[in-house]
C-alpha cells in the first residue's frame, strides 16, 4: 500500500510542534544506526537498559539480536515488579502503537495482555516506532480504527495512551518546561520498508 506523502508530512510537522523529535527511516539498515546513537547520546548501560514493549513480532525478533544485556523485551509471563523496576531504571523506553493521527500529531499506544505501555512512562526518553502505513489522516480515522479492532479482535484494550509529544507546563513563572509527567523527550521513529 502507498503512503500518502501529504498525510505523512502532516505528522512530522504536527508532532514537531508539540515538542517531539522525529526520524522517519526509508531502508530498514538504517533503524539500527539511530536506535543505537539514541541508545548511546542517552546513557544506556547494563544498569540503564532499554526497555522495550509492544513492538511487531518482526521488529522485537530484530532488536532481540542487540546486546541483551542492555535490552531487555517485555514479557507477559515476566514479574509484573521486577519489569517496573526496570523501567524505572532504564535510560530509554521503545514501544510500538496502533495507529498515528496527522492532524494532531499523535499516536495511540494499547495496553494489552502481550505489552505493557511502562517503557512510555517511565524512562526519561520514549521512542514510538511507527509504520508509515498506521499513519491516518485524522484522529478520527484512528478512534474509527480503535472501534474496528475491538470488535474484530472481541476484546477492548485495558488501556489506551494517547502521546503527542513529552509533557509540558508552564505553570511555574510562565516558563516552560518539558517533561515533567514522564519522559522528557520523545522520539517517533517512521519506517516505511
Amino acid at each position: 500500500m502507498a503512503v500518502d506523502e501529504g498525510i505523512l508530512r502532516r505528522f512530522e510537522e504536527e508532532w514537531q510542534g508539540n515538542a517531539g523529535k522525529i526520524f522517519h527511516i526509508v531502508q530498514a539498515e538504517e533503524l539500527q544506526t539511530v536506535l543505537t546513537d539514541l541508545a548511546d547520546a542517552n546513557g544506556v548501560s547494563d544498569q540503564n537498559p532499554i526497555v522495550v514493549s509492544g513492538l511487531s513480532e518482526k521488529w522485537a525478533q530484530w532488536i532481540r539480536t542487540w546486546n541483551m544485556k542492555q535490552v531487555y523485551i517485555w514479557n507477559p509471563e515476566d514479574e509484573a515488579e521486577e519489569f517496573r523496576h526496570r523501567c524505572a531504571d532504564a535510560s530509554v523506553g521503545i514501544t510500538g502503537c496502533a495507529w498515528a493521527a496527522a492532524d494532531a500529531g499523535s499516536v495511540c499506544l494499547y495496553s494489552q495482555k502481550d505489552s505493557s505501555l511502562l517503557p512510555s512512562l517511565l524512562p526519561p526518553v520514549h521512542v514510538v516506532m511507527i509504520s508509515a502505513a498506521q499513519i491516518v489522516s485524522t484522529f478520527r480515522e484512528g478512534m474509527d480504527r480503535l472501534y474496528r479492532d475491538a470488535r474484530q479482535g472481541g476484546e477492548w484494550p485495558a488501556l489506551v495512551k494517547i502521546v503527542a509529544g513529552p509533557s509540558m507546563t508552564a505553570d511555574i513563572e510562565g516558563q516552560l518546561i518539558l517533561g515533567v509527567h514522564g519522559p522528557r523527550d520523545v522520539y517517533a521513529v517512521i519506517v516505511d520498508n
